[in-house]
Formats: structure tokens, sequence, C-alpha cells
């Protein structure tokens, strides 16, 4: 949307310095240059995705070892035939389970925390510089495409928020879900390492950006709303209207 309301209107998409090609010198120039610039956009857009679909990726695998342990738990002694030493065995595996997931956690940590933080900043900037231009700058067609490119930000670091609150949701399913299994009639010492299990699984998976921002729909939220700030603060200070001037 940006490429055909730059295009029509006689501009470059992204306004980039050209030395091979003057596109103001001809149509077909103007035409070359400005496909030059999307296929720049269209390799930057890319990126971008890679990173925030590898979250999500990370996240979902997360989950489905989380629903896959969950399973596990809910079927611990409910097989007659099986020996108590058997079903001793069967719970030291979801425990090594369980400890392999919060080791896969604390690997990935560092990087989503970085990556994260850097977006929700990135964001938080980027949304309010468009806000601004929505508002104040853009013709109709400029317009739309400023409105696309806010839902895309808004809808960048989503997924992965989503996907966080909800690893916090399956944390606290398989805490209920060891509660309520079968240990009622178990001998001392799995119901000894049946609390233990209890209490690590009631400590919920939960992520931050930069050790500062929790990963999560409310922070989500609070970028945006930060992004309308922008757009209060320039309207107050009537910076427009320099811009205007300048």
């Amino acid at each position: 949307m940006a490429f055909a309301s730059a295009t029509f209107n006689g501009m470059t998409p992204l306004r980039i310095y050209n030395p091979v090609i003057d596109w103001k010198s001809s149509t077909t120039n103007l035409w070359i240059a400005s496909f030059w610039e999307l296929f720049l956009l269209f390799f930057g857009v890319m990126q971008n995705q890679l990173v925030d679909v590898f979250m999500v990726l990370y996240s979902s695998m997360l989950r489905a070892h989380l629903g896959v342990l969950r399973e596990r738990v809910c079927k611990l002694r409910l097989d007659t035939e099986e020996t108590e030493e058997k079903r001793y065995e069967n719970l030291k595996i979801c425990l090594a389970h369980h400890k392999l997931i919060l080791e896969y956690v604390e690997i990935m940590r560092p990087l989503v925390s970085r990556t994260t933080f850097i977006q929700f900043l990135l964001i938080g900037a980027i949304l309010g510089c468009t806000l601004v231009n929505l508002f104040f700058f853009s013709d109709f067609w400029a317009g739309l495409a400023c409105v696309a490119y806010v839902i895309g930000i808004i809808c960048q670091t989503f997924p992965f928020c989503y996907t966080c609150d909800l690893i916090m949701d399956d944390c606290d399913r398989l805490a209920l879900a060891i509660f309520h299994s079968n240990w009622y009639n178990s001998s001392r010492r799995y119901k000894s390492t049946l609390i233990q299990f209890l209490h690590k699984a009631q400590q919920p998976i939960a992520f931050s950006a930069g050790s500062i921002f929790s990963i999560c729909m409310q922070t989500n939220i609070k970028v945006a709303k930060l992004a309308f700030s922008v757009v209060t603060f320039v309207k107050q200070m009537n910076i427009e209207e320099k811009l205007r001037k300048n």
C-alpha cells in the first residue's frame, strides 16, 4: 500500500537516495527506483517475520510439551496391573520431563528476553511516529497505508504475548492435573515425590523483556497506549504546526 500510494503520487515509497537512478528524471526511472525500494521493503519485512515466527514456534512447542506432560500425569496410577514400583518410576519420568522443559526454557530465555525488549521499544517509537503521520500529515491513500502498518505493528508482538499467557495457564492446568491425579492410596514415598513435583509445577513459566517488562497481553496493550500518548504530546505542544512550517 505504501508502494502504490507513493508511486501514483509521483514519489518513491521510502525516498532513499539512489546515486544510480534519478527517479525525478522520468516515469520509467520512477518505477524502477520504486520497485527497487519495494524489494528492500520485502527483504526487511521477511527478516522481521523470521524473528516473530521463531518465538511463536518456540512457545508453541513449549505448550505442546506441557500438554503431553499433563496427559501423562493424568494417567498416573490408573493401570491396575502396574506394581507400586512401576508407578513410582512413571512419576519420576514425569519429573524428568518437567525438568527438561525447564532447562529448555532457561536456554531460550535470554534470546527471547533481548529480542522482545528491543521489539517493545521499537514498536512504541515507530507506532507513535506513524500515528503522528496518520493524524497530521497523511492524505487519504497514505493514510490507508499507515492504518495497515499500524495494525501490522500492533499484531507483531501480539501472538507471542498471547502465547505467553497461555503458557502460564498451561502451568496452572498442569498443577491441577498433578493434584487431581490418583495418588490417594499411594505409598509415602510416592506422595512425598508428588508434593515436590506439585511445588515445582505451581511456579509459572513466565518471560520478561530485558528483565523489565513482563511479556504478556497487558504489556502489549500498554505499548499501544504509549503510542497514543505520543500523539497527545505532539498535539498539545503544537509540534505538528512547527513541522508544517519547516
